[in-house]
């Protein structure tokens, strides 16, 4: 059993080194409703054009889908190639060393090319075009040699070169200009030599079989092509909607900070990165007065009150910083290796920003101010309840001095902290099971 599971474990990691988890395709900046109406709108068009502000991403993406594709593909169509060597032998034996210098050297040369190409350009509109390019240069090499033979067969021998025009269409993957460009040529060619082998019936004949198999294959090119823009509009619009669930699962909708599960996710993760250079602090802070403020203004002027805190709290966050709305009116922030002092300058500077700040309203400014409690984790055994409960001691100190105000946490404060206790009854880990009626209680 052991044995198996070990078996399975390896071949599972096999399998994820051969197909790498995808990629995003959208950067966050780029997950805009204005976006997603542009990727819409090109998936309604007929042609399915990529929109100028992807076409990166698009070429990026068919490298990463199609060069595994393209590279085997051209390594077949150059051995097809190059064992129709014996189908000279017999039809044209008097070619036969020709064909053999002929072919082996534009295999050769065509191997080369594949291999520098695939290995050092990135450029899938590159890649696509190796393909019909040797095909058609093929094509030219094969009328040259029936064109010279005196053999009896080579006006039914020329009937193969809708195998050229096969390969040549079947295997575009993003630009149909390269199969419609590389059929001219191969027709080009096809038609020098009927012109030089055939007589007219025999030309009629050959043309009726050639040209439906040109058109349909030409049709299948295109389609493939289409598709191919299709399936990257329709990741990209999969790409879109997979942000904007993950950042309503993990982000408030009013001030689109985290919300308190995605702030508990995160927090446990930093608090257990141990050592770290600093200590790490944690804010804990609210409105003063927030229902009165409600109960005066209304509901529409205390959202908008707790969006303008949310705003000028970012701007003082660093990128490794962890901001979010706790719950109500309550914020929180971890602030990764910052000492207790600087953490205190931190908040000081946080709540005289919100002080200064006001909304005007129709006949006057509404000003608010927060209070601010702040703790230390000293040691890595602590754990984040530990934490913010020293916290919101430290805030309902806060609000005891009087408001718009920093408390630090001091462990003497213990023992008048049973107000604030009794918020937290119930651990954080509750705050990961899904269950949106739940809600910090506001303050007085």
């Amino acid at each position: 059993m052991t044995a198996d599971f070990r078996i399975g474990r390896k071949s599972h990691s096999k399998r994820n080194v051969q197909h790498p988890p995808p990629q995003h395709l959208l950067k966050p900046s780029e997950c805009s409703l204005t976006h997603r109406a542009i990727i819409e709108h090109a998936l309604a068009d007929h042609q399915a054009r990529i929109p100028a502000h992807f076409q990166q991403a698009f070429l990026d993406f068919q490298y990463q889908q199609q060069h595994f594709f393209l590279r085997r593909i051209n390594y077949i169509a150059q051995l097809v190639f190059l064992v129709y060597f014996f189908a000279d032998y017999f039809i044209m034996p008097d070619m036969y060393y020709e064909s053999a210098f002929l072919r082996v050297g534009c295999v050769a040369a065509s191997l080369l090319a594949c291999f520098y190409l695939f290995k050092y350009k990135k450029d899938v509109r590159l890649l696509d075009m190796i393909l019909p390019v040797s095909t058609a240069c093929s094509m030219a090499l094969w009328v040259f040699l029936l064109l010279q033979s005196s053999s009896p067969w080579v006006n039914s021998y020329i009937y193969a070169s809708v195998i050229f025009v096969l390969i040549a269409n079947l295997c575009i993957q993003i630009r149909f200009k390269a199969a419609l460009y590389s059929t001219v040529f191969i027709a080009l060619f096809a038609a020098i030599g009927v012109q030089q082998l055939m007589h007219l019936e025999e030309a009629i004949v050959f043309y009726l079989t050639f040209f439906p198999i040109l058109l349909f294959s030409l049709y299948i090119s295109w389609n493939s092509a289409l598709n191919g823009r299709r399936h990257f509009l329709r990741s990209l619009l999969d790409d879109w909607n997979l942000h904007s669930f993950k950042n309503m699962a993990h982000t408030d909708e009013l001030t689109q900070l985290f919300n308190r599960r995605q702030f508990v996710d995160v927090a446990e993760r930093r608090i257990h990165e141990w050592p770290t250079p600093a200590s790490t602090c944690l804010l804990m802070f609210d409105v003063d007065y927030f229902k009165k403020i409600n109960d005066t203004y209304g509901h529409d002027i205390g959202d908008r009150v707790l969006q303008v805190i949310a705003d000028t709290t970012r701007k003082e966050m660093r990128q490794k910083d962890v901001l979010a709305r706790f719950g109500g009116e309550e914020f929180i922030a971890l602030l990764s290796e910052t000492s207790i002092h600087d953490g205190l300058l931190i908040a000081e500077r946080i709540r005289e920003r919100i002080q200064n700040e006001c909304l005007t309203l129709k006949d006057k400014t509404l000003s608010f101010t927060v209070s601010v409690g702040v703790a230390e984790l000293k040691s890595h055994k602590q754990d984040l309840d530990e934490l913010v409960k020293h916290a919101d001691i430290a805030l309902y100190r806060a609000k005891e001095n009087g408001r718009n105000c920093v408390v630090r946490y001091d462990p003497s404060m213990n023992a008048q902290n049973k107000p604030a206790q009794s918020k937290h009854k119930k651990p954080l880990s509750a705050a990961k099971r899904p269950n949106p009626l739940r809600e910090t209680a506001s303050r007085p």
